[in-house]
């Protein structure tokens, strides 16, 4: 296994404890069923005085039932200043499994979570601007979930163990061994649950009028992203030309934080990140350096055999798969040992900011108030692994997907951390200059000029027409956490498509 996840994994089990109760079952849920056929089972979150207590600013959460055995958990908060009339973002953790809720309460939603385990408003939330969307996909990550069963999470191998076969720790998600999971097929369920939100939302909140939409995303969000927003994109084109039945978007903005794209552009970036990088750290010695570097050439050998293998197979699967492996075994071999991927300012084995609201969300009020029956965990071992099987993060349709979308007037904006090793700001710059789209000749021509909020430099930022690359000044992995005032300035100036270098327009 990529020591990447063995380091996720590792991490992980030493943040996640698990309450041992079995949360109760909600009755009290508000019901709509769409003219899709789609069920809604909510709470109203903010009259229950969780997260987004501004005054007026409406939240509801629970679940969206697309089908008998898939029930997405969603949070949707309204914008604190136009709901109206402001875009809704869809925000998607850009974890296979893990860490879902983290941009909620790490980054940009309306609340952070304190160590005495409350609640404080964030002001620099980005449903300032646009009402939020937050979904934990895929099925059986965080709340969502297809099947459940009382019982214990074997910490091993992340399988669900019945009341037989283990003492009963609580309420959990039981994954199913015979579902594929790659970005593409991910990309169907949430669109079906992004479908089912909308055409219950004018009987959840018929103040909300917009079909402006954006989908933003971190990580491996890189995958997500891209192959997301085209999907959705060609259904909204069947939905225009009546070949499918639907509710029509306007496609706005997709934006990318730190993204994972393409592991062929990325990875050469990650020995050279690990020894020249912005803070002058040294996370590698000299041996680690070559060996990584003379790894570079047969892992891209390995990435090119999976572009041209058939992925729909399980030999095309296993020849990615292999790819993945080798390129994070060898190349990113030693950097664990001393530095963390997320921070390279930080000592391994340090993951700021703090998980406090892991446990926030299985106090027992909590899971009443938001609607959930079922215990919170941070990952979903099963589905990660489940990913690295078929190869998923080798695949090399992301940075396809986002020429396509370019070409279409869709507005991109890649973001990345200038402290953060992992995905990490030189492969970033990578991928925005091999983007080979229209106007690709004209953004590569294009200079970095400062990215100033108040008139203070965060980063700098290389922009052409529809397409923009960030990069952000003392920030991680979690840029809205290390630079919350800069990232709402980015999302905004994007979002209403105002130039990132000065916000004039």
């Amino acid at each position: 296994m990529a020591s990447y996840l063995r380091y996720i994994l590792a991490a992980i089990a030493l943040l996640d404890s698990i309450v041992a109760q079995v949360p109760a079952n909600i009755s009290d849920y508000k019901n709509i069923t769409s003219p899709s056929g789609v069920t809604l089972r909510y709470k109203e979150t903010g009259k229950e005085g969780v997260c987004e207590t501004t005054k007026g600013v409406n939240s509801y959460s629970g679940y969206i039932d697309i089908a008998p055995d898939v029930h997405s958990f969603f949070w949707f908060f309204e914008s604190r200043k136009d709901p109206a009339n402001d875009p809704i973002t869809l925000w998607l953790d850009g974890t296979k499994g893990t860490y879902s809720l983290t941009g909620l309460f790490q980054e940009l939603g309306p609340c952070n979570v304190t160590e005495n385990l409350e609640t404080r408003l964030n002001p620099y939330s980005w449903n300032e601007v646009s009402n939020l969307l937050f979904i934990s996909a895929p099925i059986g990550a965080g709340f969502s979930y297809s099947k459940q069963g009382e019982g214990s999470i074997d910490p091993k191998t992340g399988k669900f163990m019945s009341d037989s076969e283990a003492p009963v720790a609580g309420r959990f998600h039981i994954d199913d061994p015979t579902i594929t999971y790659t970005t593409n097929a991910s990309a169907v369920t949430a669109y079906n649950v992004l479908q089912g939100f909308y055409s219950a939302l004018p009987q959840l909140d018929s103040k909300v009028k917009s079909k402006v939409f954006n989908l933003w995303t971190s990580s491996y969000g890189g995958h997500y992203g891209p192959t997301f927003f085209k999907y959705f994109s060609d259904q909204n084109k069947r939905i225009k030309d009546g070949k499918a039945e639907g509710i029509e978007l306007k496609m706005n903005t997709l934006g990318i934080g730190n993204g994972e794209i393409d592991l062929y552009i990325q990875t050469p970036s990650e020995p050279e990140f690990a020894v020249n990088n912005t803070y002058k750290v040294k996370a590698i010695n000299d041996t680690q350096y070559a060996n990584s570097k003379a790894a570079i050439g047969e892992c891209q050998t390995k990435l090119k055999a999976c572009n041209a293998a058939d992925r729909r197979t399980s030999a095309g699967q296993l020849t990615c798969h292999q790819a993945s492996s080798f390129c994070h075994g060898k190349v990113q071999r030693g950097f664990y040992e001393e530095k963390n991927p997320f921070d390279i300012r930080q000592p391994s084995g340090e993951i700021p900011p703090a998980d406090y609201f892991k446990d926030y969300l299985n106090k027992a009020e909590v899971q009443r108030a938001i609607g959930v029956n079922q215990n919170y965990t941070l990952s979903n071992k099963v589905i990660n692994e489940a990913f690295e099987t078929t190869g998923d993060r080798a695949y090399p349709d992301a940075i396809k997907d986002l020429q396509i979308l370019l070409d279409a007037g869709v507005r991109v904006a890649l973001y990345y951390g200038d402290a953060t090793w992992l995905s990490n700001w030189f492969g970033g710059e990578a991928v925005s200059l091999a983007v080979n789209y229209t106007g690709a000749e004209a953004f590569r021509a294009a200079k970095y000029k400062p990215f100033r909020v108040n008139g203070v430099e965060h980063g700098k930022v290389r922009q052409s027409g529809n397409f923009s690359f960030l990069v952000l000044k003392e920030a991680g992995l979690w840029s809205g956490f290390d630079q919350p005032k800069a990232s709402l300035e980015m999302f905004k100036r994007t979002i209403t498509n105002v130039p990132l270098a000065d916000g004039a327009v």
